[in-house]
């Protein structure tokens, strides 16, 4: 059956859930099917759907109960064939739960976070009703149970990872996630740019700076690991509201010589592709899918246990340390620091566009059954 697929994210930014979007957009309509990008008229999502050739529709989302938004959006959708709505995120969920009442098609709430929901009208008036849940990790699916959300009703769907120059193509990227052709040359860009020694031990962590992402557990740990590996760098890279107490924190740690903070980047992967060790901090985590880039890139992971992210890692080579213990997580770093040569390749063909997308589209069959 062909559908067609009203993707809806309200967000201002462009982060993990709007790459994962336009990823499955793009995996959609190149089998066929077709796939609309809803979104703000004027974000980040809106320019990168267009610069893909997607199709794009822009509504005001004047807050998830928006009425003007939902009814809008419930005529444009019924003008489709085989319409489904698939809120990517929590407020999206809200409209497509709205849009749906006022005579809207079957829809699809998917949720990438694993915080409980935030109260039982929540959990009622939008996971509830949805016509399924998309969960990205089993650790999601038991929160939602616990928040009375059906779980006969939620579909465990990874986030997905571009693999091969097909997928690679569709989602826009220039070649396939992987290591760097020219490693050194690479280092030495990044080193001129930070002021960072190439010949380093350089850690990583990509992550939007708020407090589920827990980089403060990273710094807490750079002592340790500076202790006993003096060569050791730490870059930290992203933005968000906790950007400058990160700051003052390695300042207060005595470590700001030893870390950098270069902002968030439009590119992330050749920030990955130079390190020797990625490292995911987190005490919340749906499933982290920045694992997946790192894996791919072949970067020996450190991580927390964190929500979904043994699920992720499960059968990779990754050291994985209870959540909020620094100590922990610098002898992980150290370990890692020590293992001579690059992690090896893991399997990550469940994560493929083509597999993720095939198990979204059993989902849609379900909505409209």
């Amino acid at each position: 059956m062909r559908y067609t697929a009203f993707h809806l994210d309200s967000e201002r930014g462009l982060r993990g859930g709007e790459r994962q979007l336009l990823y499955l957009a793009a995996w959609l309509r190149a089998q066929g099917h077709g796939s609309v990008v809803v979104c703000r008229a004027g974000a980040p999502l809106e320019g990168e759907a267009r610069r893909l050739g997607l199709d794009v529709r822009t509504l005001p989302f004047c807050g998830e109960l928006d009425p003007v938004t939902a009814w809008r959006l419930a005529r444009e959708a019924g003008r489709a064939e085989n319409p489904v709505l698939h809120a990517h995120t929590a407020h999206a969920a809200g409209t497509a739960a709205l849009a749906a009442r006022l005579g809207g098609p079957p829809w699809v709430a998917h949720r990438r976070v694993d915080f409980r929901l935030a109260n039982p009208v929540s959990a009622r008036l939008k996971y509830g009703a949805a016509s399924r849940v998309v969960a990205v990790s089993e650790f999601i699916k038991g929160v939602l149970a616990k928040d009375g959300v059906d779980p006969s009703r939620v579909d465990v769907v990874p986030d997905a990872l571009p693999l091969g120059p097909a997928e690679a193509k569709l989602a826009g990227l220039d070649v396939p996630w992987g290591p760097a052709p020219d490693r050194d040359a690479l280092r030495r860009r990044l080193g001129a740019q930070t002021e960072l020694d190439p010949g380093a031990l350089w850690v990583g962590n990509l992550a939007a700076m708020v407090g589920h992402k827990d980089q403060a557990n990273l710094l807490r740990a750079m002592p340790a690991v500076l202790a006993s590996e003096p060569r050791a760098r730490f870059l930290v890279v992203g933005d968000g509201p906790l950007r400058a107490d990160l700051e003052a924190l390695a300042r207060e740690l005595g470590v700001a010589q030893a870390v950098r903070f270069p902002g968030r980047q439009d590119d992330p992967r050749p920030w990955l592709q130079s390190l020797d060790v990625y490292c995911q901090p987190s005490w919340g985590e749906g499933m982290g899918s920045v694992l997946l880039e790192a894996m791919a890139c072949r970067v020996p992971v450190v991580a927390t246990t964190a929500g979904g992210i043994p699920e992720v890692t499960k059968g990779t080579p990754a050291r994985l340390v209870p959540p909020r213990d620094p100590a922990a997580l610098a002898a992980a770093l150290l370990a890692a620091l020590r293992e001579p040569g690059g992690a090896s390749a893991p399997d990550l063909t469940r994560f493929s566009l083509e597999a993720t997308g095939n198990a979204v589209l059993a989902a849609y069959a379900k909505a409209r059954a």
